[in-house]
C-alpha cells in the first residue's frame, strides 16, 4: 500500500455519510465532518457531548436502526436560543454498533427523500415532527427538545443558566377539580410563562407540572430576576375562573452552566435547588449551591442504609409502655422503630424516618411495623398485650394498607382490638379524606385509632368531628410545663373535657417528672407515657418475660435519670 494512502478517518471524513464514535456512556469521542454538520457544531464543540442528547431519539446502545427527525440548525441559530424558523427538516436513520473495545459506532443516513415519499404529504411530516418535539398539551418544546437546546448551548461553549419551575400542591387541583381542570391550568400557565420570556429564552415542559427555561448568557442575578418575575406572575393569575377561582404558586431552582458541564449535571443541580425551594416552604427561588448536593447525598445514603436494614433484618422495634396513672398498670405499648445495622454514624428515628417519608420506602416500613406487631400478637396471645403502631402520612394514601392489615389480622386470628394505629394530626390534616377512609375501615373492623400530637395543628377540634377516631394523644408541648402552672393547664383541661364528652380516650405523652403525673391526674388524665413512666425497651426483651408480666408497673425513672437517658 502506498504511504500516501488516506487514513480510515480521512476516508470517513470525506464521505457523505455521518459517523461518530462514542464511549459506553454515549459521549462523543470522534465524529466526521458530516456528523458535525448535521449537529450544527464544529468537531471540537461536539467532542465530549452526549450524542443522544444532540440527536434526540438516537439509541443509547447497539441498535439495527431507528428513524428520527431533526431540524438542521446553525451555530448562530443556537446562540439565539433555538432553531431558526426556516431550519431544514431532515429524516435520518441512525444505526449503532458496538466496537470490540466497548465503544459505540454511530452511523446516520439521510432518508429524507424516501421518508417524505412514504409519508406522502409534507403536512403529515410536520405533524410527526411536532409529536416528536412538542408537548401535546401545551405546545411547548418537550423534554428531549429542551435537552437538545441545553446540550447545544454547552457544546457551543456558551454560559447561562437553567431554570426549573414546579407548581406547588398541583395535586390538590387534580384531586379537587378533576384532571381536565388540571390540564386547563397547565395550558394557562404555559401561556403566562411564554408571554413573559424573551425570544432568546427556551421554554419547555419537562412533564407533569414541571417547566424548564434555558437562559443563554444569563448570569446568576439575571436568572434569579427571571425566575422571580415568573413566580410573581403565576401567583397573581387566577387559574380557574368562577366564584371559586384558584390561584397557585411555583417553586423554582436555578443552576448556572458553562461549557465544562454535561446537560445531566446541569439538570440535576437545578433539580436539587428546586427541591431546596420546596423544603424551605415553597413559593420561592433557590440558586444551586454545593451544600444542596451534600444534603441530597446524605439523604440518599440514609435511604440506602434503611433499605438495606429492612432487607437484612436490621430494623428493630422497641416497646414504650402506656401506663394507667392511678394504678401504674401497663395498658399497652407503643412500638417505636430503631435502625440497628451496626454502622456509623448512629441514626436515630428523627434522622432516618424523615428521609424515608420522602420516598416510597416508608410504605414498606409501615407494613413491616404493622406486620411485625401482628406476628408478635400471634406468638403471645395474652389479651392484655396490646400494641399501638404509627402510620406515616404517605401510607394514608396507600389504598391497600387497610386491606393488608385486616387480612393479616384475620389470617392470624388476632382480635383487632389488640392493635391500635396512631396518625399524627399534621398528617391527617394534610390528607383528611385519606385519613378518614383508613380510620373508618380499621375502626369498623375493631381496631383502635388515635390522633397523635393532638393540639399541634390549627383547628384541632374540627378534626374530632370529621375523623372516626377512638382516642387522642395530647401533644407533648402541652405536657412539657404542665406542672408549672402555665396556660397549658387550661388547654389540657379543655382537651380532656371535650374528648371525654365525645367518648374518646386520652393519653398524655412526654411525662418526664413525677410532678407532671400529679398535675395531669388533677386534670383528669388517666393514661400517659414518657421516660418517667417507663422508657422504650427492645420488643424481644419485653416478649421474653413470663406471660402477664407485660402489665406490671414498670420501674419508674428518677427525674435525673430521665435527662441522662433521653435519646438524642
Amino acid at each position: 500500500m502506498s504511504t500516501d494512502s488516506p487514513s480510515p478517518a480521512e476516508v470517513l471524513d470525506a464521505t457523505d455519510s455521518a459517523f461518530a464514535v462514542t464511549d459506553q456512556r454515549c459521549r462523543v469521542r470522534w465524529l466526521n465532518r458530516m456528523m458535525a454538520e448535521l449537529l450544527g457544531l464544529t468537531v471540537e464543540q461536539a467532542v465530549g457531548r452526549s450524542l443522544p442528547a444532540l440527536f434526540a431519539g438516537a439509541p443509547e446502545g447497539p441498535h439495527d436502526g431507528v428513524v428520527v427527525s431533526l431540524r438542521v440548525v446553525t451555530a448562530s441559530a443556537c446562540r439565539r436560543g433555538g432553531p431558526a424558523p426556516d431550519a431544514e427538516l431532515r429524516w435520518l436513520e441512525i444505526r449503532c454498533t458496538a466496537l470490540p473495545d466497548g465503544r459505540l459506532l454511530y452511523r446516520a443516513t439521510d432518508v429524507t427523500r424516501w421518508r417524505e415519499r412514504e409519508l406522502d404529504a409534507a403536512q403529515l411530516g410536520d405533524d410527526l415532527l411536532r409529536m416528536a418535539e412538542e408537548d401535546p398539551l401545551t405546545g411547548l418544546p418537550n423534554r428531549r427538545t429542551l435537552t437538545r437546546a441545553l446540550e447545544h448551548q454547552l457544546a457551543l461553549g456558551g454560559r447561562g443558566a437553567l431554570l426549573l419551575l414546579d407548581l406547588d400542591n398541583f395535586k390538590d387541583i387534580n384531586d379537587l377539580r378533576g384532571h381536565p381542570a388540571g390540564d386547563r391550568v397547565m395550558c394557562m400557565l404555559a401561556n403566562v410563562l411564554r408571554e413573559r420570556l424573551d425570544n432568546g429564552h427556551v421554554l419547555g415542559r419537562l412533564g407533569g407540572d414541571e417547566f424548564a427555561v434555558v437562559l443563554p448568557g444569563a448570569d446568576e442575578r439575571e436568572a434569579v430576576d427571571v425566575a422571580d418575575r415568573l413566580r410573581i406572575a403565576i401567583a397573581a393569575v387566577p387559574l380557574i375562573g368562577g366564584a371559586s377561582s384558584t390561584r397557585t404558586t411555583v417553586s423554582a431552582g436555578v443552576a448556572k452552566f458553562d461549557s465544562g458541564e454535561s446537560w445531566q449535571a446541569v439538570l440535576a443541580n437545578a433539580d436539587l435547588a428546586l427541591y431546596a425551594s420546596k423544603a424551605a416552604g415553597r413559593n420561592r427561588v433557590t440558586v444551586y449551591e454545593q451544600g444542596h448536593y451534600m444534603d441530597t447525598a446524605l439523604r440518599v445514603t440514609v435511604i440506602d442504609r434503611v433499605r438495606a436494614a429492612l432487607a437484612n433484618g436490621h430494623l428493630a422495634l422497641h416497646a414504650m409502655p402506656i401506663v394507667k396513672l392511678g394504678s401504674g398498670r401497663v395498658v399497652g405499648h407503643e412500638l417505636l422503630l430503631r435502625l440497628e445495622d451496626g454502622r456509623q454514624p448512629y441514626l436515630g428515628p428523627g434522622e432516618f424516618l424523615p428521609a424515608a417519608e420522602r420516598s416510597d420506602l416508608v410504605l414498606d416500613i409501615d407494613r413491616f411495623v404493622a406486620g411485625s406487631a401482628i406476628d408478635a400478637l400471634v406468638d403471645h396471645p395474652y389479651p392484655g398485650l396490646r400494641f399501638n403502631v404509627n402510620v406515616s402520612g404517605r401510607t394514608l394514601e396507600d389504598e391497600d394498607f387497610g386491606d393488608f392489615v385486616l387480612d393479616r389480622l384475620a389470617a392470624a386470628g388476632v382480635a383487632p382490638g389488640r392493635l391500635g394505629f396512631e396518625i399524627t394530626e399534621t398528617a391527617a390534616v394534610t390528607n383528611v379524606d385519606a385519613a378518614r377512609s383508613l380510620a373508618q375501615q380499621l375502626r369498623a373492623n375493631g381496631c383502635r385509632i388515635s390522633l397523635d400530637d393532638f393540639g399541634a395543628g390549627f383547628g384541632s377540634f374540627v378534626h374530632l368531628k370529621r375523623l372516626p377516631i377512638t382516642g387522642v394523644k395530647i401533644d407533648g408541648e402541652f405536657v412539657r410545663e404542665i406542672d408549672y402552672g402555665s396556660r397549658d393547664t387550661v388547654l389540657v383541661q379543655g382537651i380532656v373535657d371535650i374528648a371525654r364528652g365525645l367518648g374518646l380516650s386520652v393519653v398524655a405523652e412526654w411525662v418526664e417528672r413525677s410532678s407532671q403525673v400529679d398535675a395531669l391526674s388533677r386534670l383528669g388524665v388517666r393514661v400517659a407515657q414518657g421516660f418517667h413512666l417507663g422508657r422504650p425497651e427492645p420488643l424481644t426483651d419485653l416478649l421474653a418475660r413470663p406471660q402477664g408480666a407485660w402489665m406490671r408497673r414498670p420501674k419508674l425513672m428518677r427525674d435525673h435519670e430521665v435527662t441522662e437517658n433521653r435519646p438524642t
